[in-house]
């Protein structure tokens, strides 16, 4: 095992790194040992088997030999959190990071303390909103079937076509959740016909078999706090995704009778689905795209 770099510091150091608020990775190498990293430079950290990395992996066969940097971790297999890593993420203190079978845990105590860390902390406001989310169905199976490089090409297509589509309907991409990203838009026509436009372009895609998708909708008053949503109305959209198979798009009864009677959309009814959480069912439709 190539010699650690220069700022990586004995574990008992880490609480001085608190002190001083300076940011840290801590980790442990095959043979138990623990290692940490202190974040003090202003360029990006990149991670990886390679020996020419700052934070060198050497022993774990299963990470790329430059797998990924802090402010941008690859999607080679990257989770934050136990949660698959699609694109940029804000780190914050406690979060775990596990690149192949190792896990770094990731200490900015200080930048906590300064930040806002709850909803009560923050500027909250409360907005109605259409909230929009995706997931991309069996992501694990597809990296098994096609491999990590085809897998990764496939998952950057996969978001490069979402995200166009919300741009084309004025949806405001609110944060990337593994597999998927959740949207808010100014109006369910909007959200409604970002979906289908999704649904639509990535069947057209020459690997459409494997990028199943699945999209929950709906419509209702939330709280945001610094760009972020919470409440009621964000977790039925996200349970009524959890629920769609690849390809629908899952809508609750608020967004069809928003739309009103002259929709040229159709609708199949789905009855009242009972939603992780929610003591009463939520009545459901099935868009037709």
């Amino acid at each position: 095992m190539p010699l650690p770099p220069h700022n990586v510091r004995e574990p008992d150091e880490t609480i001085e790194l608190g002190r001083r608020g300076t940011p840290s990775l801590s980790y442990r190498d095959a043979g138990g040992a623990p290692h940490v990293y202190a974040l003090e430079q202003q360029h990006a950290v990149t991670i990886g088997r390679s020996s020419e990395v700052d934070v060198p992996l050497s022993w774990d066969l299963s990470v790329s030999l430059v797998h990924a940097e802090v402010v941008r971790l690859s999607r080679n297999g990257t989770f934050i959190n136990s949660e698959r890593v699609s694109g940029r993420r804000r780190l914050r203190h406690g979060d775990i990071v596990r690149l192949g079978r190792t896990e770094l845990a990731f200490q900015d105590a200080a930048r906590e303390r300064r930040g806002t860390t709850t909803i009560s902390d923050g500027m909250r406001e409360i907005r109605t909103v259409s909230v929009l989310f995706t997931d991309l169905v069996r992501s694990t199976e597809l990296f098994d079937r096609v491999g990590d490089e085809a897998g990764d090409r496939l998952l950057h297509d996969h978001f490069a076509i979402l995200r166009d589509s919300a741009r084309e309907h004025g949806g405001k991409e609110v944060k990337s959740l593994g597999d998927g990203l959740m949207l808010v838009f100014a109006s369910v026509g909007a959200a409604l016909g970002c979906a289908v436009t999704m649904q639509r372009r990535l069947r057209g895609h020459d690997r459409a078999e494997v990028m199943g998708l699945r999209i929950g909708v709906n419509a209702g008053e939330a709280i945001e706090v610094d760009g972020d949503y919470f409440g009621r109305s964000i977790v039925i959209a996200k349970r009524l995704c959890d629920h769609a198979s690849a390809t629908e798009i899952f809508v609750s009864d608020a967004v069809r009778s928003l739309l009103g009677p002259t929709s040229d959309y159709r609708f199949f009814g789905l009855g009242a689905l009972r939603l992780k959480g929610f003591t009463e069912p939520v009545t459901t439709f099935r868009l037709d795209w």
